[in-house]
């Protein structure tokens, strides 16, 4: 019975899964060449003339001006983010209440079937599809950090030697020209392996909170509304913990606050291997002074953002597993 669930699972979801893989995988191709076609430094006067709205971005304007910085931003931007949330509750809201509003849970528990396994089968198909969206992301971005060029003027140069002095004097010979460079010379995509765990980790908390409302409601529409509202309110929260320094404790009750990716690549920027890690003293961030206005505890580091994000969302699909098992299940209209 459960290979049966997988089946239908799969029927009713790969529609909406290979829509998004088909978008994201565009719009991140898309993204990254569109940062490769600029001279990132011509934007640093405007840049500066943003400074007071700084403290609402996730990281310091100036990492902006690095390509690494600036594609960073991608997984930052509304339509990765809403595709993200699209799967996430779509997926998450039809277990229960979408199958009751359907007219069809009587007819699947019906059948020599659990609840839970139930529940916990679906919930495994819609996080591997989960999974595969944010393995899409990554492998966009790799694909596109490995075929775009940037665009350099560089000038020749050669250096002359001064006899009987340790000195060397940088002479430039001909006018400065643009060659292109491979993008894979400026950015490591290992980078965003990291920020790619760290989405999977938010999108498992909203897929679980999708689920634990479907489990309580029998209506579908109902169980999107509120999913939603509780999702505005926790980035509500979020932009009122940047606001100012007063309100800057409201950032401890948004989960979103766990979701850090362009600080991660600022961290990771100049050695990859401090994206994987699971604390993070003072001592040991170097660099990192400028994160400490949007990074969300001192004391964690890259790799437990994620884990905190799973351990949330794993607390709200148990507790969705205990709702759907002692409920009482509303008859077909």
């Amino acid at each position: 019975m459960t290979r049966l669930l997988i089946k239908k699972y799969i029927h009713e979801s790969y529609p909406l899964f290979l829509a998004c893989a088909i978008l994201l995988t565009v719009f991140c191709m898309g993204r990254v060449w569109i940062v490769c076609q600029f001279d990132l430094q011509q934007f640093e006067p405007f840049l500066q003339q943003l400074k007071p709205f700084e403290k609402f971005m996730p990281v310091p304007l100036e990492q902006l001006l690095t390509h690494s910085g600036a594609i960073a931003m991608t997984l930052n931007e509304p339509l990765l983010t809403l595709s993200i949330l699209l799967w996430c509750v779509a997926r998450g809201s039809d277990v229960v209440s979408g199958e009751l509003s359907r007219g069809t849970m009587e007819m699947l528990l019906a059948h020599p079937i659990s609840r839970c396994r139930l529940l916990l089968t679906h919930a495994a198909m819609t996080t591997l599809g989960l999974a595969g969206l944010c393995g899409v992301i990554w492998l966009a971005l790799y694909s596109a950090i490995q075929i775009n060029t940037v665009r350099e003027t560089v000038a020749a140069e050669m250096q002359l030697n001064i006899p009987f002095l340790p000195l060397q004097i940088p002479i430039t010979l001909g006018s400065p020209e643009e060659v292109a460079v491979p993008l894979s010379e400026k950015v490591d995509a290992a980078l965003y392996a990291m920020p790619c765990l760290n989405l999977f980790g938010l999108g498992f908390v909203i897929l679980c909170l999708s689920i634990l409302c479907s489990s309580i409601d029998r209506y579908r529409w109902r169980t999107i509304g509120v999913v939603l509202g509780i999702y505005i309110s926790q980035f509500l929260l979020l932009l009122l913990s940047k606001a100012t320094s007063a309100t800057e404790l409201a950032g401890r009750f948004t989960f979103l606050s766990l979701y850090q990716p362009d600080a991660i690549v600022q961290l990771a920027r100049q050695d990859a291997s401090r994206a994987w890690w699971l604390l993070s003293p003072n001592s040991r961030t170097l660099e990192a002074g400028a994160l400490q206005a949007s990074w969300p505890f001192e004391m964690l580091g890259p790799a437990a953002l994620p884990l905190l994000l799973l351990g949330l969302g794993g607390a709200m699909l148990l507790a969705a597993v205990q709702c759907f098992e002692r409920r009482d299940l509303a008859p077909p209209l």
